[in-house]
């Protein structure tokens, strides 16, 4: 611990007595960048039940089963670490997205009455604690709190940042008052650096593309999740309008299509047409990335829709930018016929819902995955974007969830994939962990009647 150069910069920031230095607190009452946690006492957090409320509670509980066991002590060796914060053993995505997502997907479970130590073998307080390690470090190592030595300012670090920033949040109240502190700063950072942000696109406003091969829909659509939790974690902070604008075009942006630049629709205060300097999705939400016609990164709108989620945790209302052209991405995803005629979600002879994935060139990430899609159905219940549909979204959602129940059983741990070619992305299990942990809290949320959306003003 002695030795931690982190420890040996917070003990000093404090002799050195500056108000703002790294872990110290900062003064309560009306300060105008502090932190307004989750109000729980407007919310009933108990969970919520039904088939597939279960299953996605189940497959939630098994990934916390495989995170505080396997992972947390045999892969990524954090049990075996005793200094006041954890070493990630690197600053770049598979040293921290996995742990963030981790950290996040325990934080849903522990503060959404999912959590069930009968399960994953592990008390309710001992979860707790290393979630708040996790999380705790996760912001204490990002490079506003550890300087140049630290992770953030890169191409994904805003999504990473975003798990963190959640998961403190949720966990606010087992915070010390210098980890909140380390995690505002962390949010912070992150967000402000984006605001100035040149937003960019597939294809430019003449319909030239840019980026050969590679939408910025997802990209995009992560950038805006740091600048949403940010601005929901600090309601009167000063950058508040300009992290609320911000996000607002990259929502916007991430899915737009072609046809979106001649519309003069407002939506939260901007003109389509006023807005949008290109589009990242075809007119009818195909999402081109990796070189291929890409289902994976059509899903990635949740990126998106979970915005909305948020919102509401903080009291407010979403705004229509969260979920805009997801009923139309959707829409394709169940019904449009591609490639040789098939639809991406594949039907059963007598033209029921199967969990099989239709890639009509190709899936280079592997074909095991069922949590992105199950994500986009949930969706689709949440915010009505099945309406009409033969085939409603709660059918695929529930073949889905009972085939990644399925292959969680093949593992007493709780571990998802047992060969690597079902999915070749490095990080993988904790892409199941903080997808489940969405799942049910859209489930939470449509259970509970939260959604409010407005085309204008949130507050």
């Amino acid at each position: 611990m002695k030795n931690d150069p982190l420890r040996f910069l917070l003990v000093f920031a404090c002799i050195c007595g500056c108000s703002r230095a790294v872990g110290t607190v900062r003064p309560s009452g009306n300060d105008p960048e502090a932190v307004a946690p989750v109000r729980w006492a407007r919310f009933d957090p108990a969970p919520v039940s039904g088939r597939l409320e279960d299953r996605v509670r189940t497959i939630l509980l098994n990934s916390n089963k495989y995170a505080l066991n396997k992972w947390y002590d045999q892969v990524k060796k954090l049990g075996a670490q005793s200094g006041e914060y954890l070493d990630f053993g690197g600053i770049r995505e598979h040293h921290i997205r996995p742990v963030a997502s981790e950290a996040l997907a325990l934080a849903v479970s522990l503060k959404f009455g999912v959590y069930d130590p009968a399960v994953t073998g592990v008390s309710e307080t001992e979860a707790v604690a290393k979630a708040v390690r996790m999380t705790a470090s996760l912001a204490a190592r990002h490079r506003v709190n550890a300087g140049d030595k630290g992770w953030g300012h890169e191409w994904q670090s805003a999504l990473w940042a975003s798990f963190a920033a959640t998961a403190g949040w949720l966990l606010w109240d087992d915070l010390t008052p210098q980890d909140r502190e380390l995690v505002r700063r962390m949010a912070v950072d992150e967000a402000d650096r984006l605001i100035d942000y040149e937003v960019p696109y597939y294809r430019d406003a003449n319909g030239k593309v840019v980026f050969k091969g590679d939408s910025k829909a997802e990209e995009n659509s992560w950038n805006s999740t740091i600048l949403v939790i940010a601005a929901a974690m600090m309601p009167e902070h000063p950058h508040w309008k300009g992290w609320y604008d911000k996000s607002v075009e990259l929502q916007l942006s991430a899915y737009a299509a072609p046809q979106d630049l001649r519309s003069k629709r407002k939506i939260n205060g901007f003109r389509l047409n006023e807005i949008l300097r290109g589009s990242n999705v075809d007119a009818y939400g195909i999402v081109v990335n990796h070189n291929i016609l890409h289902p994976d990164y059509m899903t990635a709108f949740m990126h998106n829709g979970y915005n909305a989620w948020i919102w509401r945790l903080a009291g407010l209302r979403m705004p229509r930018a969260t979920v805009y052209n997801g009923d139309l991405l959707y829409r394709t995803l169940a019904l449009r016929p591609v490639g040789d005629g098939r639809t991406m979600y594949v039907r059963g002879d007598k033209g029921e819902a199967t969990p099989q994935i239709y890639y009509p060139e190709g899936n280079d990430w592997g074909y095991g995955r069922q949590a992105n899609f199950l994500m986009m159905d949930v969706m689709a219940m949440a915010f009505g974007w099945d309406k009409g549909f033969d085939v409603p979204a709660s059918a695929w959602a529930d073949v889905r969830a009972q085939e990644m129940l399925r292959m969680q059983a093949r593992d007493t741990t709780g571990q998802y994939y047992q060969q690597r070619q079902e999915d070749f992305y490095p990080s993988r299990e904790e892409w199941v962990a903080y997808h489940a942990a969405f799942c049910y809290l859209g489930l939470w949320m449509k259970d509970r009647g939260l959604h409010r959306f407005t085309d204008g003003k949130i507050r």
